[in-house]
């Protein structure tokens, strides 16, 4: 039996066709959220997860619709959104609170965290859920003494963040002798440091062994993510964004390094920034810690960012 029994006219109900099917609101949440500027089909294709056969049929969708439209010419064809159209600014307020709910989820599953002591020495999100009503899994990393007290008393303090998002979050411990293997592209870091591997199973970063050395590497990754801001400025935006956020939120003694960053990112040029992310000051070291960079990345990103870090063993 076909679903629709009666056609709707496409001035009407623009939405049909322009939410209608996944690959339209891939592209839409790309070009949306994740870029400053137009995008090329390949990198258009890579960013929401498309085939560069099935993106090019989807925006040639999207331009016939007129809510995105290409610029320049030749082979360097770029696409992006029509953003003075009413109807596209009200679809950038969707999916900008799509994404907000999201790093709100991660920030409140991140302060109940941060408050449990003895600290974990990692945790990370392990699996998302492939459709609703499905889990969401949660890794921890912890000394063997304390790894089945802390994974019962977060299960409690996550209750709260379950009902609030009507999620189910399940926990699972792990100490270093049974830690599965982590690859950058398949868990998305929360707390903490993960030896992490890329798709070959080579180590990307593993934990330091002394504060010099978690000092050294933190300025070197600090190098890289200056590089990163300054080919692709949307970063900064993500940062400010999620800043933002975790203002709104009780972060204890750790609210004031966070209005400092806020009042980096509002004031200082992406040259400057740059600059400071690199700088051994020590405002810079001191800030480094809870750079909230690190927490915008995705996971693509996090690979590229990481890729070639030894791991100390």
């Amino acid at each position: 039996m076909r679903p629709i029994v009666a056609g709707q006219n496409s001035l009407r109900n623009p939405l049909n066709e322009l939410l209608g099917k996944e690959a339209h609101v891939r592209l839409l949440r790309v070009l949306a959220n994740e870029v400053e500027g137009p995008l090329t089909a390949p990198d258009a294709a890579e960013r929401a997860g498309l085939t560069i056969p099935g993106t090019h049929k989807a925006l040639k969708r999207l331009l016939q619709s007129g809510f995105v439209v290409r610029v320049g010419g030749g082979r360097k064809h770029q696409y992006e959104l029509r953003r003075s159209d009413k109807l596209i600014k009200a679809v950038l307020r969707l999916f900008q609170s799509e994404k907000a709910r999201y790093e709100e989820l991660l920030s409140a599953i991140k302060n109940k965290i941060e408050k449990l002591v003895p600290y974990a020495h990692a945790a990370w999100i392990h699996e998302f859920p492939d459709g609703f009503g499905d889990p969401m899994i949660m890794g921890i990393l912890h000394e063997t003494k304390h790894l089945s007290g802390y994974v019962h008393c977060l299960r409690k303090q996550l209750q709260q963040v379950e009902r609030n998002f009507d999620l189910t979050i399940e926990v699972n411990g792990y100490t270093k002798a049974d830690l599965p293997g982590l690859k950058a592209d398949d868990v998305t870091p929360l707390y903490g440091v993960l030896p992490l591997a890329n798709k070959q199973g080579h180590v990307l970063y593993a934990p330091p062994v002394t504060h010099e050395q978690r000092d050294q590497r933190m300025l070197e990754l600090s190098h890289r993510l200056a590089e990163a801001i300054v080919l692709d400025t949307s970063l900064v935006r993500r940062a400010k964004e999620h800043v933002q956020r975790m203002l709104r939120q009780d972060h204890g003694s750790a609210a004031k390094d966070i209005e400092e960053w806020r009042d980096i990112l509002e004031s200082y040029s992406v040259r400057r920034l740059a600059r400071f992310l690199i700088s051994t000051s020590e405002r810079a070291n001191r800030l480094r810690q809870s750079n909230p960079f690190f927490a915008i990345l995705k996971s693509e990103e996090r690979s590229r960012l990481f890729n070639g870090f030894e791991g100390i063993q």
